[in-house]
């Protein structure tokens, strides 16, 4: 038997309790960089563990999405938006409008108020008790945990998710990046009954076994291996470019006003204040494993990238340009994917974790991408037979709109049929 406890903040448990715990987990489990998360979340925080004989076991991270939640951060934000339906340029105009409509009705049901759809989803379930990481939603475990205890304390920490939730005024419980290729928090959650379906796909180089740079190009196909060569002399031959690793700390007004572009550049929204405030945060929670790469004119940032170093992989968060400038050369690939791939081959790691979306660009250049299932649960039976529905017509259109890239786990798929079959009649 596991004994739970629900806390508000990782500083809640002693250091080395939780270094014990997560100590073969990658970065994003880490003290610091959960410590960033709680500061970068304007939700509520919670932490749920599982303890046994006085030890803890396993755990989980929630946060309460609130109306000021990032894209990422609350389900109904990225399930309410129309990206997620996938459309193909040149889509027959009529059957756009039949699918944006089927998606709106099913999120609106009886609730005939207009406004975003994401506000509504909120309206009708009430806000998510959401449970993720960086890239993905998972729970850590001690190490010397055996399958059939993990799987007990998996089933634990679900249980208390759900009764944690609706008492902290929750109305749904949602792992929204849960790995096809994690079995044993899929089949909890489907006797759990929670509802699923594909809502995106994470990212991921692979440098397992590479002895240096040159190992790692030379396992690449002829046409990627030129690519990377190609593009990495262009930048460094570019005459009034230069590239290399800068300090954070000492380049963070610069950093995020680079941020602040691409985010506006692609249709976001930018407060360059807090970002700034959050790259002097991470700096000061993680030092020893930010890594920026910064692409620079007449000494002046003009591109950077901010990388994380872990001890499995090396995590690509966040990427940033002076638009204004015309030719950037290659600054985007070498900042985004060559300087963290010479990080992770360097220093032995598996591989680099680039995140969601952005498929195409990243795929051309040797990553995979793993779907991530969003999963969700409401007390309501009726509700989540809706939220079945609403799941079903999305998780149909991203497992379409992914199958055409490379993916980590194609044979995956035949154990989501199995536990597609299993889930109809589960119920909690």
């Amino acid at each position: 038997m596991f004994a739970t406890n629900v806390l508000n903040s990782v500083d809640e448990v002693p250091a080395a309790d939780w270094e014990r715990l997560t100590r073969r987990s990658d970065i994003d489990s880490s003290r610091g960089f959960l410590r960033f998360r709680e500061y970068l979340e304007p939700g509520r925080d919670l932490l749920l563990t599982a303890s046994a004989e006085g030890e803890l076991a396993a755990a989980l991270r929630a946060v309460i999405a609130v109306p000021g939640s990032g894209f990422t951060s609350d389900p109904w934000k990225f399930l309410g938006s129309t990206a997620v339906l996938r459309a193909e340029p040149g889509q027959d105009e009529a059957e756009l409008k039949a699918l944006h409509e089927t998606h709106a009705g099913l999120i609106r049901g009886g609730d005939g108020e207009d406004g975003p759809l994401w506000q509504t989803l909120t309206r009708r379930f009430g806000p998510c008790f959401v449970v993720r990481e960086f890239d993905r939603s998972e729970l850590w475990y001690a190490p010397e945990l055996d399958p059939a205890a993990r799987a007990r304390a998996t089933e634990t920490l679900i249980a208390a998710a759900q009764r944690v939730a609706i008492a902290q005024g929750a109305g749904t419980v949602a792992f929204p990046y849960v790995p096809v290729s994690d079995p044993l928090l899929r089949e909890a959650l489907t006797a759990a009954g929670f509802q699923h379906g594909t809502l995106t796909g994470a990212c991921t180089i692979d440098t397992r076994g590479c002895a240096d740079y040159a190992d790692f190009l030379s396992r690449l196909p002829s046409r990627r291996r030129r690519m990377f060569r190609l593009e990495e002399q262009r930048l460094a031959d570019a005459p009034d470019l230069d590239q290399g690793a800068v300090d954070l700390g000492a380049n963070a007004d610069r950093i995020a006003q680079l941020e602040v572009n691409t985010l506006l550049k692609y249709g976001g929204v930018a407060d360059r204040d807090a970002i700034y405030e959050a790259r002097i945060k991470l700096a000061e929670e993680l030092p020893e494993a930010v890594r920026i790469a910064a692409v620079r004119r007449g000494g002046e940032l003009i591109a950077s990238a901010m990388h994380l170093v872990g001890r499995q992989s090396v995590v690509a968060m966040t990427y940033g340009a002076d638009y204004g400038i015309e030719d950037r050369s290659s600054a985007y690939s070498w900042a985004i994917v060559y300087f963290p791939v010479r990080l992770a081959v360097e220093a032995k790691l598996d591989g680099v974790r680039m995140g969601f979306e952005g498929f195409r660009a990243k795929t051309v250049r040797g990553a995979l991408v793993e779907p991530r299932e969003m999963w969700l649960w409401t007390p309501d039976p009726a509700g989540r037979a809706e939220l079945g529905e609403l799941l079903g017509l999305v998780g149909a259109r991203n497992d379409a709109y992914l199958s055409q890239y490379p993916q980590v786990a194609r044979e995956s798929q035949a154990a989501q049929v199995s536990q597609a079959s299993r889930s109809t009649g589960a119920q909690r």
